[in-house]
């Protein structure tokens, strides 16, 4: 790879996790072993990468023509790769920008922006934080967490960033992207100056209600096993049926369901080997999309991601419960 555009993919990576709070990874230089048309693969570099273990091609391109024309281009690599493409760019003015939404043409520009369709995520630091949220409609995991996190653990009021940081595994960038979210969701405001932003929260009656819209169920994915002891237990926790009939009065189930992140290397061994499947199998595997144990309870997932995992439930008596417990917490 081209030294410079070597940085840009990385610096592209590392802004996907500082805003998105998500992993990319890069797998390998993918341009030599494509086989594209010349004029497709004539002056632009790619690479191979995984967001949220998709499996995904960065692109980065010598040249910029008009934006219709970069779209058009982009999706016929996609189409020809067989997977998504992401346009890889250190500037972008505005009219190609809202070409390439238009054309819903994923692109990052590192440090500034991040326009991912195929993950239903558009996200910007710098002066168009509401477009974002009105496109995105969720917080990120960093952003879910914190606003969980100052509800039932730990206030956050007139904390600055680099004091948040340190309590989570994120970095203060993380921190400050997650802030933004919630000041747009309206739940806080952001308060100083070059020195350091602090945190001034809405009462906490009202934030639940305020975040709601934002708020979405922590499971990214549902699987079954067999030999729950090859999943190391601090690794696990105590969520679904049984979790709720600690939290609130609803009788007792049978079946045991544990709640793990998702990004956790043990974890995702036992998905690749196969310990885990789609199915069946004697206890309830949740994929998480943030660590469980940043908010639990002992061996128990929180109340409130509990609440959230039930956010599509149609059962009336389990809303009602969760309800009660919910204005508890926040004493509404």
């Amino acid at each position: 790879m081209n030294k410079n555009k070597l940085k840009l993919v990385e610096k592209a990576a590392d802004y996907m996790h500082a805003v998105l709070g998500i992993v990319c990874e890069i797998v390998s230089d993918g341009g030599q072993g494509l086989k594209l048309p010349y004029y497709l693969k004539a002056g632009n570099l790619f690479a191979e990468c995984l967001i949220e273990e998709r499996k995904c091609l960065l692109m980065v391109a010598d040249e910029l023509p008009d934006g219709s024309t970069l779209a058009k281009r982009v999706g016929e690599v996609s189409g020809i790769v067989g997977m998504p493409v992401v346009l890889v760019l250190e500037n972008m003015d505005a009219v190609r920008r809202r070409m390439l939404i238009t054309n819903r043409t994923s692109f990052i520009v590192a440090g500034k922006q991040a326009y991912l369709p195929f993950i239903g995520a558009l996200l910007t630091e710098r002066g168009m934080a509401h477009e974002a949220l009105a496109e995105k409609q969720s917080f990120t995991p960093a952003a879910q967490v914190l606003l969980l996190t100052h509800l039932q653990k730990e206030s956050f009021e007139g904390k600055n960033m680099s004091e948040i940081a340190k309590l989570f595994p994120y970095s203060v960038k993380t921190v400050s992207a997650a802030a933004k979210e919630l000041e747009q969701a309206g739940v806080c405001t952001l308060d100083g100056d070059n020195s350091g932003k602090y945190l001034h929260w809405i009462p906490k009656e009202e934030i639940w209600e305020k975040a709601y819209p934002w708020l979405t169920s922590p499971v990214q994915e549902v699987l079954y096993c067999n030999r729950i002891g090859l999943i190391p237990e601090p690794l696990r926790f105590v969520t679904y049926d049984k979790a709720l009939a600690e939290y609130t009065f609803m009788a007792d189930f049978i079946g045991e369901a544990f709640a793990v992140h998702k990004n956790d290397d043990a974890i995702k061994k036992l998905k690749n080997n196969g310990t885990f499947n789609a199915v069946e199998g004697k206890y309830r595997i949740e994929l998480w999309k943030y660590n469980p144990a940043l908010l639990a309870k002992g061996n128990m997932v929180d109340a409130l991601s509990l609440a959230l995992c039930y956010k599509d439930s149609d059962d009336e008596r389990v809303i009602g419960e969760l309800n009660n417990l919910i204005k508890k917490i926040c004493k509404v």
